[in-house]
């Protein structure tokens, strides 16, 4: 028999073991016909099980594996499982996402909308996501993926009040996205897709003669909650990432919706104002604006092409990089159309990331979150010009910055049987880390001892604690890190504040 006779399918696998910078997580809806995902395929992935067990989902893990091996007969619990609800699941490259949910692309959600049809997000978020790829020998990026029954609406995308993190199993999508310790980004596409006014279409009707917008179809499903507003959706996931994972920060892009005079769509004036009376945990937040437009698609989110550009920013130039500037793979163009003036103004307040065309290139204007990184306590209490403190509102910075408390965090884990106070190996690995940094570039100074400087602090008997002062290559001057690790307690600590010239 011929080679050319047969017929060959790529299987898409993973490579296990790589692991990049920050990780990206998304969630999200993957339509399909009979609401199933290939299960059987992810129970023969020992590699991406394991990713999955180690974040306390054994039994999970276990129940896929005997039930794809025949050891167990299928019960009516095991419906979620078999179509992989709330299961995060690590992919690599897009061609896995499509072996795990073969329909995604071609099957319509339960929710429409007059602007972005019936289509889910989340598949072309997780393609912009791997945009380019192909041409980047050595990409590492890894996007997790956590599917949620449409029929939750938007409750299915926030995170529970009351929370029992001790009990992975009984966690929502947004708990157990937190779950993951190496991500440092998450992202809600179909959150977006859902406050969507369903009406809301291009031109406002009084600008054209006779026409009336059509009512919706038949079976047209409205939204499960209603339209939400930034309290009801902003407030719980900034509450939770500031509480549980403050090195975390979350897209989203900016509802929008139409006002008389308008000709277009803009941000919608109500979720502006209500973020405005939000404090706290804002820094963790990184709106866009505005949507994109393709052939492809009539309307969707950015947040795929921008998390998959800080994530691979992130991995060739260091996190301490923006993106700004950048040019964004693919042919989708922003809307609605951004003049420079209405984004100059929506980067001061309340603090938006906006993607504009320049050149006839899609790219970033610049990184921006809503509040500065640090609390006020943190940040040094000096007399500047005007503007001169803008970075404090960089999401680059932000990202620095979490990715400073994961890695510390996971040194001191790996010190936990190793060392007492008076071992000399805890402040030794802190030399190495901050000299990565410093050959990274991260760090200013021509000499290590330029860019770092570590002190042993006295503590109790059981604790290990440094106060680190380092010269950041972001446009900070300097930032002070106390480093504190209980062994008794298996806690480690960080506490990150800014010091002045």
């Amino acid at each position: 028999m011929l080679v050319a006779d047969t017929r060959i399918a790529p299987d898409a696998l993973p490579s296990p073991g790589r692991h990049a910078p920050v990780e990206v997580v998304m969630i999200g809806h993957c339509p399909s016909f009979d609401g199933s995902a290939e299960w059987k395929r992810l129970a023969r992935d020992l590699a991406v099980l394991a990713d999955i067990a180690a974040l306390g989902f054994t039994a999970e893990v276990e129940r896929l594996r005997a039930l794809d091996e025949g050891e167990v007969e299928a019960e009516p619990g095991d419906g979620a499982l078999f179509a992989l609800y709330r299961l995060p699941i690590p992919i690599r490259s897009l061609a896995y996402f499509q072996a795990l949910f073969p329909q995604a692309f071609e099957t319509d959600g339960g929710y429409r909308s007059a602007l972005a049809g019936r289509a889910a997000w989340l598949p072309a978020a997780v393609q912009d996501f791997f945009a380019g790829a192909e041409r980047s020998f050595g990409d590492t990026r890894t996007l997790w993926i956590i599917r949620v029954p449409e029929s939750e609406g938007v409750r299915a995308f926030l995170p529970h009040p009351h929370p029992r993190q001790a009990e992975p199993s009984q966690l929502g999508a947004f708990e157990r996205a937190l779950l993951i310790e190496r991500a440092g980004i998450v992202a809600l596409p179909d959150l977006e897709r859902l406050l969507l006014p369903a009406t809301l279409p291009d031109v406002p009707q009084v600008r054209l003669a006779n026409s009336a917008l059509a009512p919706p179809e038949s079976g047209e499903m409205p939204a499960a909650d209603g339209a939400p507003g930034a309290g009801d959706v902003v407030a719980p996931i900034l509450h939770t990432l500031g509480r549980v994972r403050p090195d975390m920060q979350c897209l989203l892009t900016l509802p929008l919706n139409l006002r008389p005079k308008d000709e277009l769509p803009a941000p919608a004036q109500e979720f502006l104002d209500q973020i405005a009376q939000l404090a706290g945990e804002l820094r963790h937040l990184q709106l866009l604006w505005p949507y994109l437009r393709s052939a492809a698609y009539p309307l969707a989110s950015s947040c795929g092409l921008v998390a998959g550009m800080q994530a691979r920013v992130s991995q060739s130039h260091g996190v301490w990089q923006s993106i700004a500037g950048r040019p964004l793979p693919g042919a989708a163009q922003p809307w609605p159309p951004v003049t420079p003036q209405q984004a100059c103004a929506l980067r001061e307040a309340p603090g938006v990331t906006v993607l504009l065309t320049r050149a006839g290139t899609l790219q970033v204007d610049d990184e921006t979150v809503c509040a500065p990184c640090l609390p006020a306590a943190d940040r040094p209490r000096v007399s500047t010009p005007h503007g001169a403190q803008a970075h404090w509102r960089s999401a680059e910075v932000m990202r620095f910055i979490g990715w400073l408390r994961r890695g510390l965090k996971a040194l001191g884990e790996q010190l936990l049987f190793d060392t007492d106070p008076q071992d000399p190996r805890p402040e030794l690995a802190l030399r190495a880390f901050f000299e990565r940094l410093h050959e990274a570039g991260a760090l200013r100074g021509a000499r290590p001892e330029s860019a770092y400087r570590i002190r042993a602090i006295p503590s109790a008997e059981s604790t290990i604690a440094f106060e680190i002062e380092i010269a950041p290559a972001c446009p900070i001057d300097r930032l002070r890190l106390t480093f504190l690790h209980d062994r008794h307690a298996a806690v480690t600590e960080t506490r990150i504040e800014a010091v002045a010239g």
